[in-house]
């Protein structure tokens, strides 16, 4: 494996949470989740993030936690909102690998249904395909490598990223 972090980056649903603890576990390398990580540091769920302190305390957040995880060998599932900052990016690419995991939004769509665990994916449809739409040139800009999830399962899906971090 590389010597550095390999960063999953895509829009939600897009399966970087669970790929990434599957490549994890083949590489035993730690998985990192920095919703989670996020999570832990302000002692509360995203959506009460959301709710209470709003998206830019949240964004806040998670940039701090980027910027703090470590630099050794590890797969890290980022929140989908990542790309909303550009420091991220420059955080990424100094210290990792960055791939992007693609899915259409219907296919996007129909893996999340209803998740209340993601406030904003809890909009009306329009806004959802807006924040979409919004985010794609972004993910693409940032990927080093771009990798289709949508007629891909899980094991399939794993194994080309498996192949990409074998060739970085």
């Amino acid at each position: 494996m590389t010597v550095r972090p390999v960063y999953l980056i895509g829009f939600m649903g897009s399966g970087k949470s669970s790929v990434g603890k599957m490549c994890a576990g083949q590489l035993s390398v730690p998985f990192i989740d920095t919703d989670t990580l996020v999570e832990q540091k302000a002692q509360q769920s995203i959506s009460d993030i959301f709710a209470e302190q709003g998206e830019d305390r949240f964004r806040d957040i998670e940039t701090a936690v980027l910027q703090n995880i470590s630099r050794e060998p590890s797969i890290i599932a980022t929140g989908g909102g990542i790309v909303e900052r550009e420091r991220n990016q420059k955080i990424m690419d100094e210290n990792g690998v960055v791939i992007y995991l693609h899915a259409d939004f219907a296919t996007i769509a129909n893996r999340l249904q209803v998740d209340s665990s993601r406030p904003l994916w809890n909009q009306d449809l329009q806004k959802r395909h807006a924040l979409y739409e919004q985010r794609l040139p972004v993910y693409r800009r940032w990927g080093q490598h771009v990798i289709e999830t949508d007629d891909k399962g899980l094991e399939e899906t794993v194994q080309t990223i498996m192949n990409v971090i074998k060739q970085v």
